[in-house]
C-alpha cells in the first residue's frame, strides 16, 4: 500500500538519479548481451564467454591501456599549422633565403607575437593533458576485470588463424567463418575470367610511373591545373586489397547459412589511381540528372506524400539489379561520359578527348588488387570501394533510363524512382510483376533484375528502411522497417566512447522516426521500440525521453524568419579540425581549453573536435592482405651503421625501397670500383695459388679443335693494371655527396647496406609524418642527421619525452 502510494515519487527519484548518472557518464547495469548478434558459420565452437564478448559488437570501445604521446604532439602541431598557415609561410621564407644565398638551418622558427603566444599556450595545455594521460595509464582500476577478460579472449581469437571474424554485409553484428571456406568463396568470384585476371607480377610501381608521366605532360600542356596535378598525383602507392563481407541476409530455407554468398569489397585507399578517381568524380558530377533519383529515405517519404491520391490505386513493386558494380560495362560507360563532356556540354574540358579517355582508363580498367597473396586485375565492371564506382554506376543507369523510360509505360510502369540499384515502382494491376521483370532484364545484357511485390493482405512493401502501406484512393502510410536480420545492436552504454556518440545513436533513431512515421500511432510505437532497444543496450531509463522532447520541439517549432539584409558583410569563418585521443573526461577538458585558447587569438576560426577511440573489440581482426615489403611507404625510417652504430633518421612518402636505393646509389658512386674488382680477383688468386689464367681464342687447326692458349698473370702485372685504372678513374669529374649516409662513408669508410635500414613508424598524413620524424630526431639525436630535419617544431621545439621504440619492424631490404 505504501509502495503504491509513493510509486510516482519513487519513479521521479529514479529518473533524477539516472539523469545524474548520464551527466557523469557512469556505467549502469545493462542487460546481458544478446548472443544472436554473433553468427558462427565456422567449425570452431565459441565458448559462452567468447560469444558474449563478441556480442558487444566490433565497434565496442575498450578503455585504452596507454596513450601515444607522439600522436598527441603531432596532432597539435598540425592543428597549429591549420590555424596559422605557418607551414606555407615557412616554405616561402626558406625559398627567399635560398634565393638570397643565405644559409640557415631548416628547422628555424619564425613566428610573430600572436603566433608565439598561441604556441606557448598550446604547449602548456598539451603538457597538462599528457600528464593526465600518464596518470590515466597508471590507474589500473580504470580497466575492470571484465575488460581484462575481454582482452584475454580477443587475444586467443586473434591467434586462431583458422577462422576470420568480420561484420555482415548489411546491418550490425559479428560473423565468424572458417578461413578456408572464406577463401574458397572469394576465389569462386575471382575465377570469373570475364571480370578478373590473375597477374604474374605486381604492376603498382609501373602503373604509378605511367600515370605520373601522363599527368606531368598534361600539366606542361596547361590542360590541367596545379591543384588537379597535386591532388591526383600518385606517390608511394599500394595495390588495392580485396575482402568479402558475408550476405547473411540472403539466408533462406533454400539457402542455408553455410552457402550464403560474399560481397567483394575493394579497399582502394592508397592505390595509384585512388586520388585520380576522386578528382574525376568532382569533374563529372554535373553529368548526373536528379529526375528519377531518390536521395535518401527522407526524400522518398516526402515524394510519396506529394503524389496524387489516384496513384495509390496502382500496386507497389520493387526491382533490384543483381551485382550492379561488377556488371557495369566500363567501355560503354566511358563512351557515355566522353559524349557528355565533348558533345553535349557547351564548354568542353581543356583536356583533349583522347587524354581524358586515358585518364578514365587509368581510373577504372587498371585497378589491380591483392587477395590471398596473389595479384589480380579487374578487367570489367567497377569495384565497390572505388570513389568512381557510384558515379559510373549512376551515369550508366541514367543512360539506360534515358533510352528505355519512354517504353516503360507500355510495360505497365506508372511511377519509377531509383536509389542506386533499388527501384520503387507503381505498376498497373493488369500487368504481371514477373513479366515486367523479365522484360527489363532483356533490355541490356549487363543488367539483370529481381523483383518483390507488395504483400497482398496488408498492401505493404519495404523500401529503403521504410515500410510503405498503400491505402487505395487515400494515399500512402509510412513507418520504420527493420529486416529480420536486425540484431538489435547499437552503441552500448558501457562502451568507452564519448557520450556524444551515444547521444547521437539515440538522436538519429528518434529523428528518423519523426520524419518517416506518417501517423501518431506508428510514431508512438517506434518511440516505445527505441526505449526498449536502448534499455537492452544498457542505457539509463529516461535517457531516450530526455532526447525525444527537445527533438519534437525543434521539428514542430515554426520556421525562424530569414535574417534581415545588412549592409555590412559577415566575416567568413573557417573550420579547423582537431583530433584528440579519448581517455574520458580529461579529453573533453583538453578540447574545451584548446578551443577557448584558439578563439581568443583567432575568433574567426571554428574548431571542430573529433575524439578518437583508441581501442575497440574489432581491432586486429583485419581480413586484408599485408602490403608487400617492397611497397611500404609513408614511413619514418632509421639507418644504422653496423661498424660504428651511428644512426640516421629520415622520412619518405614514396616507397621505402626507392628511398633506400637513392641513399645507397649515392654512396656507391664514391666506393672505388677498382677495390671491388680487386677484392674479387684477389679472392680468385688465393683459391688458385695466387695466379690468374686468361684464355684467348687461337686460329682453328685442321682438326677443328680449339687448343687452349694460357697466359699467366702474376700479382705485379695485376697491380700495374689496377694502377692504370685508378689513374683513369681520377680523371672523371667528382660526384657530389647528397646523402648523410654518403658523407658518413667518406669520413669513415663504413659502407651501409639494405639490411641496415628499418621502419620506425608509419603515418599516412604527410604533415604528421614530417612532424614525427622531427620528434624522433629530437628524442634520439642521431649523429648522422646533425641539425638536419624536415620540419621545425612550433609547439614543442625541444621535442617531448618520447623514447625510441624498442620493438623492431623487420627491414624491407
Amino acid at each position: 500500500m505504501i509502495v503504491r502510494l509513493h510509486s510516482p515519487l519513487l519513479k521521479k527519484k529514479e529518473e533524477k538519479v539516472n539523469k545524474k548518472l548520464c551527466s557523469f557518464n557512469i556505467k549502469v547495469s545493462s542487460c546481458p548481451n544478446d548472443p544472436k548478434v554473433v553468427t558462427n558459420m565456422s567449425s570452431h565452437v565459441l565458448s559462452n564467454e567468447e560469444t558474449l564478448c563478441l556480442a558487444n559488437g566490433l565497434n565496442y570501445g575498450l578503455v585504452p591501456k596507454r596513450i601515444d604521446s607522439m600522436n598527441v604532439v603531432s596532432n597539435v602541431e598540425q592543428f597549429f599549422h591549420h590555424v596559422t598557415d605557418i607551414f606555407q609561410q615557412h616554405k616561402e621564407f626558406m625559398k627567399e633565403l635560398r634565393e638570397n644565398e643565405v644559409k640557415m638551418d631548416s628547422d628555424v622558427r619564425v613566428l610573430n607575437t600572436k603566433e608565439l603566444t598561441l604556441a606557448s599556450d598550446l604547449r602548456w595545455i598539451t603538457r597538462s593533458y599528457l600528464r593526465k594521460a600518464e596518470d590515466f595509464r597508471l590507474q589500473k582500476n580504470k580497466i575492470d576485470s571484465k575488460e581484462e577478460d575481454y582482452r584475454h579472449l580477443l587475444k586467443k581469437l586473434k591467434e586462431n588463424t583458422s577462422i576470420i571474424i568480420t561484420r555482415p554485409d548489411k546491418g550490425r553484428g559479428v560473423v565468424v567463418m572458417d578461413k578456408h571456406a572464406y577463401v574458397s568463396k572469394m576465389l569462386t568470384i575471382l575465377n570469373d575470367s570475364s571480370k578478373f585476371s590473375c597477374l604474374s607480377e605486381d604492376p603498382t610501381i609501373k602503373r604509378e610511373g605511367s600515370l605520373m608521366r601522363l599527368l606531368l605532360r598534361l600539366h606542361n600542356e596547361k590542360s590541367i591545373t596545379d591543384q588537379f596535378l597535386n591532388f591526383a598525383r600518385p606517390i608511394g602507392s599500394n595495390p588495392g586489397r580485396l575482402y568479402g563481407l558475408p550476405k547473411i541476409h540472403k539466408k533462406t530455407e533454400n539457402v542455408p547459412l553455410r552457402d550464403v554468398p560474399l560481397r567483394p569489397v575493394l579497399s582502394s585507399v592508397g592505390t595509384f589511381n585512388y586520388r585520380l578517381a576522386k578528382a574525376l568524380t568532382h569533374m563529372f558530377s554535373d553529368i548526373i540528372k536528379k529526375q528519377n533519383i531518390i536521395r535518401d529515405s527522407f526524400s522518398f517519404v516526402k515524394e510519396l506524400k506529394e503524389l496524387p491520391k489516384v496513384k495509390s490505386m496502382y500496386k507497389m513493386v520493387s526491382f533490384d539489379i543483381t551485382s550492379l558494380y561488377t556488371n557495369i560495362p566500363v567501355d560503354e560507360t566511358i563512351k557515355i561520359i566522353l559524349k557528355h563532356l565533348y558533345e553535349i556540354r557547351s564548354t568542353p574540358p581543356l583536356i583533349k578527348q583522347d587524354d581524358m579517355e586515358q585518364l578514365l582508363i587509368f581510373a577504372t580498367k587498371r585497378s589491380h588488387f591483392l587477395f590471398d597473396g596473389k595479384v589480380y586485375d579487374q578487367i570489367d565492371g567497377v569495384s565497390m570501394g572505388s570513389p568512381l564506382a557510384p558515379l559510373l554506376a549512376e551515369i550508366f543507369l541514367q543512360e539506360f533510363e534515358r533510352k528505355y523510360l519512354p517504353s516503360f509505360e507500355d510495360m505497365g510502369i506508372i511511377y519509377w524512382k531509383r536509389y542506386v540499384d533499388d527501384t520503387f515502382v507503381l505498376l498497373n494491376p493488369n500487368f504481371s510483376r514477373k513479366d515486367v521483370c523479365a522484360n527489363l532484364s532483356k533490355l541490356h545484357p549487363s543488367l539483370q533484375f529481381t523483383s518483390e511485390e507488395e504483400n497482398k493482405d496488408t498492401c505493404t512493401l519495404p523500401f529503403l528502411g521504410v515500410l510503405v502501406q498503400r491505402q487505395a484512393g487515400i494515399g500512402f502510410h509510412t513507418g520504420i522497417y527493420r529486416k529480420e536480420t536486425f540484431t538489435g545492436l547499437i552503441t552500448k552504454w558501457s562502451s568507452f566512447v564519448p557520450k556524444i556518440y551515444k547521444y547521437n545513436t539515440i538522436s538519429t533513431m528518434i529523428y528518423r522516426a519523426i520524419q518517416l512515421c506518417s501517423s501518431n500511432k506508428s510514431l508512438h510505437e517506434e518511440f516505445e521500440f527505441i526505449r526498449e532497444l536502448s534499455t537492452k543496450n544498457g542505457y539509463p531509463a529516461g535517457f531516450v525521453d530526455s532526447i525525444i522532447g527537445p527533438k519534437l520541439n525543434i521539428i514542430n517549432a515554426p520556421p525562424s524568419p530569414p535574417p534581415s539584409p545588412s549592409n555590412t558583410s559577415t566575416p567568413k569563418t573557417e573550420t579547423v579540425v582537431f583530433r584528440i585521443p579519448y581517455i574520458g573526461k580529461e579529453s573533453h577538458v583538453y578540447g574545451k581549453r584548446i578551443t577557448s585558447t584558439v578563439l581568443n587569438h583567432y575568433p574567426l576560426k571554428k574548431i571542430r573536435l573529433i575524439y578518437d577511440v583508441i581501442d575497440r573489440i574489432g581491432r586486429g581482426f583485419s581480413m586484408k592482405d599485408v602490403v608487400p615489403k617492397e611497397l611500404i611507404s609513408h614511413v619514418v625510417y632509421e639507418a644504422t651503421c653496423s661498424k660504428c652504430d651511428q644512426k640516421y633518421i629520415g622520412q619518405t612518402c614514396r616507397h621505402l625501397k626507392t628511398r633506400m636505393n637513392e641513399h645507397l646509389t649515392n654512396q656507391n658512386k664514391f666506393i672505388p670500383q677498382l677495390s671491388k674488382k680487386a677484392a674479387i680477383t684477389l679472392k680468385r688468386n688465393n683459391n688458385s695459388h695466387k695466379s690468374t689464367i686468361q684464355q684467348r681464342p687461337v686460329t682453328r687447326s685442321q682438326t677443328g679443335k680449339l687448343p687452349p692458349m694460357r697466359i699467366h698473370l702474376n700479382q705485379d702485372d695485376l697491380n700495374e693494371l689496377f694502377k692504370e685504372t685508378k689513374i683513369n678513374q681520377s680523371i672523371e669529374p667528382p660526384h657530389k655527396p647528397t646523402s648523410a649516409i654518403t658523407k658518413h662513408y667518406l669520413s669513415t669508410g663504413h659502407v651501409l647496406h639494405n639490411s641496415d635500414f628499418r621502419v620506425l613508424l608509419k603515418e599516412q598524413n604527410r604533415y604528421r609524418l614530417v612532424i614525427k620524424e622531427s620528434l624522433l630526431i629530437k628524442a634520439n639525436e642521431p649523429k648522422l642527421n646533425g641539425k638536419e630535419r624536415s620540419m621545425p617544431l612550433y609547439i614543442f621545439p625541444n621535442g617531448t619525452e618520447i623514447k625510441k621504440k624498442q620493438s623492431k619492424i623487420k627491414s624491407t631490404g
